[in-house]
């Protein structure tokens, strides 16, 4: 069954739009090492009891189940969470580590900011290391009730992101998964602009599913250390070189809980603006977590 869903999305219109636009290839059969991650994670009593109980509360639901989400979005954090706890505990750790951010969207220089995004426009969870102006992520979730034909969105927009930091001269590695909490969907695109696919099943193999995402979170620590090396952010940016950014969803309604989020992540954007033109002329180096 997995195998029939790697084949089928190979062959949606999607997925081949996106390999032609991208210039993107398979990898090749001897190097598909990036999706066996063999680490462990010990899932928690709590945790475990939490998805065994959705479990019980969904198995007449079908995947489509609006719980779901509580899956997906617990893995995620208490995952992030155990590796910055285990940061913690090394005196020589920082305090500054990758985070997850929600509800964003691409704008490339050819896309309109507009105010009501396509489905396939929208980014669940980014995993930011970075700096948003050098698109300082090596990973983004997507949330779909049919993973398997719509994992072009999520190649889509890796794309983006791979194609703004390859212009850019900077590692363009990047992770994706596309997930209804039931079937994930793995795709690692490597440097040289090949794609990897990798279908797992939450029922019997879940513990692949979490080892996979622990190693990308492990790589996004890592990827951290790397940068914070740096003396200052790169001039001109990824942001400058390419015109790509990921940005705040527009809010539904004025006068939300979502619109005022939403203005407060304009400030930080107008913030990454005065700051992305100081570092223009100085050379001192800043983050803007996001």
């Amino acid at each position: 069954m997995i195998e029939e869903d790697c084949a089928t999305i190979k062959t949606t219109k999607g997925h081949q739009r996106v390999v032609e636009a991208f210039g993107l290839s398979p990898t090749r059969w001897w190097n598909k090492r990036q999706l066996n991650a063999r680490n462990t994670w010990s899932t928690q009593d709590h945790l475990a009891c939490l998805w065994d109980d959705l479990e019980l509360v969904t198995a007449r639901e079908g995947s489509t189940h609006p719980l779901f989400p509580v899956r997906i979005e617990s893995l995620l954090l208490k995952l992030l969470a155990y590796n910055i706890k285990k940061e913690s505990l090394d005196p020589n750790g920082t305090l500054e580590l990758p985070h997850w951010s929600f509800r964003k969207r691409i704008l490339t220089r050819e896309m309109k900011d507009d105010k009501n995004p396509a489905p396939e426009d929208i980014i669940d969870y980014v995993l930011w290391y970075g700096h948003c102006w050098e698109l300082e992520t090596n990973m983004i979730i997507m949330k779909s009730d049919s993973p398997v034909p719509r994992s072009w969105t999520l190649l889509q927009n890796m794309s983006d992101i791979h194609h703004a930091r390859k212009l850019a001269g900077r590692d363009a590695v990047i992770y994706g998964v596309i997930t209804d909490g039931l079937k994930w969907v793995f795709i690692h695109l490597t440097n040289q602009s090949r794609y990897t696919i990798k279908v797992f099943a939450w029922d019997n193999e879940r513990d692949q599913i979490i080892g996979q995402i622990q190693n990308i979170i492990d790589q996004a620590v890592a990827l951290y250390r790397k940068m914070m090396s740096r003396s200052s952010l790169p001039t001109p940016t990824v942001h400058q070189i390419s015109r790509c950014q990921i940005r705040e969803l527009p809010a539904p309604c004025a006068g939300s809980d979502i619109e005022s989020f939403r203005v407060t992540e304009q400030n930080a954007c107008h913030t990454a603006t005065i700051e992305e033109k100081a570092y223009n002329s100085d050379t001192d180096m800043g983050l803007l977590w996001w």
